[in-house]
């Protein structure tokens, strides 16, 4: 796995600071809906009593109707579940605060801004597609908020709907042409529709228009880097770190280019530099761990990988890579414990299980390991997966010494392979 400029595009259109939502307890692909608000009313009075029910009051003239009431009620207790979405946000609990939110929206569909906040706490969790149904529903219900808007267009072209996106922004440019936000929208849109010189263009109009901000400066360094133009670019990403120096994604940009050179030192620094800005930064750990496994400085490797490890734990392809790192160093013990919390972070995982049974077999447990490996792929979904498992142990029980020959016929009888549909004869 490589870290590329192109990688931060999305970062470049997206930033939310919210933990990713399908690893939080208690979120799914479908929330629950709002809790009951009242227990359910009794029935009707019993068949053989006489008692009749008391006369319904007349409305009394110039007093509100009950059902205008009932409508208030529901509009304060949205109010106060989007109020609650956002201590959630607070407090870190993505999953709590959309659910919060989509109460809101339950008891007041026409309610602004829930919407809008599912979108960006969806697009925190790369769910980029529930995070577009957010904001058109959003803009729906309110199409005065130009950020809904944005951000509506700029997560089409994200899922690849380039001429959708761009329509979309270039019809909002034109209602709203001081708006420098709106242009720069566009020119990430136009970013994602591989389309640099309109990127260029936009950006540069969004950079004219206040107010002055860091964002666009780091966009257009991105264009002028994909363009070739790297002094350029470097100019705008300095511009950039001088008006941000908080961004994180100004240090690993500029470390890329430096990687791209061949400067590893000069590359180690800014993403260290990153990393001192923002230590749950990913790209700026793996981009560290990349560089100094070029630099054969594996020991520091490990530990960057580590880190980002702690930051994405649910990063199957990373906790792989440095269960392979430490066990090449020897470091069996290390590389174990790794694939175990990948256990622990996510015990449905059909890769964490195979990467754990992998860990034990190069650990020489070749018993643990087959039920690990087992595990795994009855956990993988897709042939495929469970495809790649059974080469694994195919593999294992090859190498197994005549001791555990016993355990691997054992296992054998237990999981007979597949059977394969014969070919008619004659068939190619």
């Amino acid at each position: 796995m490589s870290v590329s400029v192109a990688s931060l595009l999305c970062l470049a259109a997206f930033v939310a600071a919210s933990p990713a939502v399908a690893g939080s307890p208690g979120a799914s692909d479908s929330l629950a809906g709002p809790v009951l608000l009242a227990p359910p009313q009794p029935g009707g009075a019993p068949a053989d009593t006489a008692a009749e029910s008391a006369p319904a009051p007349l409305l009394v003239p110039g007093r509100g109707n009950p059902s205008d009431s009932l409508t208030q009620d529901r509009r304060t207790r949205a109010r106060e579940q989007l109020a609650l979405g956002r201590e959630f946000e607070r407090a870190h609990a993505p999953a709590a605060a959309i659910a919060a939110y989509q109460n809101a929206i339950k008891l007041d569909p026409a309610i602004h801004d829930a919407a809008y906040r599912i979108g960006l706490l969806f697009l925190g969790a790369n769910r980029v597609q529930e995070a577009v149904k957010a904001f058109a529903a959003e803009v729906e219900h309110d199409p005065g908020n130009l950020d809904a808007i944005r951000q509506l267009g700029m997560g089409l072209a994200t899922l690849g709907e380039h001429a959708r996106a761009l329509a979309h922004l270039e019809r909002l440019t034109r209602r709203h042409p001081g708006d420098g936000a709106s242009w720069r929208a566009l020119g990430v849109a136009h970013m994602m529709a591989r389309r640099p010189r309109e990127a260029e263009a936009a950006l540069r109009r969004a950079i004219t228009l206040p107010p002055a901000l860091a964002i666009e400066h780091r966009d257009l360094g991105y264009v002028l880097a994909e363009t070739g133009r790297e002094t350029e670019a470097r100019a705008e990403y300095r511009r950039a770190a001088a008006m941000d120096p908080k961004d994180a994604t100004v240090w690993v940009n500029l470390a890329n280019l430096d990687r791209r050179r061949g400067w590893k030192e000069q590359a180690l620094a800014g993403y260290r530099e990153a990393e001192k800005r923002d230590s749950s930064f990913v790209l700026a750990l793996l981009g560290e761990a990349q560089v100094l496994r070029e630099m054969a400085r594996d020991e520091e490797a490990i530990e960057a990988y580590r880190r980002a490890l702690v930051a994405n734990p649910g990063d199957t392809g990373t906790r792989l890579e440095l269960v392979r790192l430490c066990d090449a160093h020897g470091r069996r013990d290390v590389a174990l414990e790794v694939a175990r919390g990948g256990v622990r972070h996510d015990r449905r995982s059909g890769e964490a299980r195979l990467i754990l049974g992998m860990a034990l077999q190069a650990a020489g447990d070749a018993r643990a390991a087959l039920d690990e490996l087992r595990r795994a792929e009855a956990l993988f979904p897709d042939a495929a997966g469970k495809e790649r498992v059974r080469k694994l142990i195919a593999a294992l029980r090859a190498e197994a010494p005549d001791s555990l020959r016993a355990l691997f016929e054992a296992d054998s009888v237990a999981h007979p392979a597949p059977l394969t549909p014969r070919r008619p004869a004659g068939a190619p």
